[in-house]
């Protein structure tokens, strides 16, 4: 198996020792982070980490490369009841500081919109998720505009292919699992159908924050700020 070089912008290459053979035959891959913040209005708000990899290997042909399989997988999640926007910005700096390269997106809908200005008065850079009826996902800016049913049907589709999945030894694996069962489809008075969260107490913020953070993935990749730090969050 050949070497991997990790670099501070979380790029991934494979190191060919400087082989002359290997000139062109480079393939950059990646080891990031994304992380999804749901913000709690009279409940806890929910911060998901997930990391995504796509690393670098050789196809078995000298020094020819390729990318591997695309693995994004959640390691991290925790909740914290804070009702100053300003305490949870702080909260939310320090996680981020313990986290190497990392993209955020949160759930700007509602009051989010005076968090996310927090955000960026404190130097932080990040996608501003409205969530919204319709199925498109549209963004200007830093601004994106997603439907509900859209996000939760794009995190669906992640866990069915495989493509998403959840540290297996992740305390709180249990946790997050419910709150994903617990998206259900229900018909509106219109008689469309639409995706919500389980029954009166179950709000499934970390279901939420898991899907925009998938969604970072899928959909809004080039986009972020990105740091690197040597402690580890998980």
């Amino acid at each position: 198996m050949s070497d991997l070089v990790y670099r501070p912008d979380g790029t991934v290459r494979i190191d060919t020792k400087g082989d002359p053979a290997a000139i062109g035959q480079t393939v950059v891959g990646w080891d990031k982070h994304s992380v999804g913040l749901d913000l709690g209005r009279h409940d806890p708000s929910a911060l998901v980490v997930l990391r995504d990899r796509c690393l670098p290997e050789l196809t078995g042909n000298g020094w020819q490369q390729r990318l591997g399989k695309r693995k994004r997988t959640v390691v991290f999640m925790e909740t914290v009841q804070l009702d100053d926007f300003t305490d949870l910005a702080h909260w939310t700096i320090r996680k981020l500081e313990q986290i190497p390269n990392w993209s955020l997106i949160i759930d700007a809908s509602g009051l989010g919109k005076p968090f996310s200005d927090i955000l960026l008065q404190e130097g932080v850079d990040h996608w501003a998720a409205i969530i919204t009826a319709g199925s498109a996902v549209t963004k200007k800016g830093h601004m994106v505009w997603v439907a509900k049913n859209t996000l939760i049907e794009n995190m669906a589709s992640g866990f069915e292919t495989g493509d998403l999945t959840i540290e297996a030894d992740l305390p709180t694996r249990d946790q997050l699992m419910k709150e994903i069962a617990s998206f259900e489809q229900k018909t509106t008075s219109a008689g469309n159908l639409v995706l919500a969260g389980g029954g009166k107490g179950h709000h499934a913020d970390a279901g939420i924050a898991l899907a925009l953070a998938y969604l970072e993935t899928t959909d809004l990749q080039g986009g972020g700020f990105s740091v690197s730090t040597v402690a580890g969050l998980y």
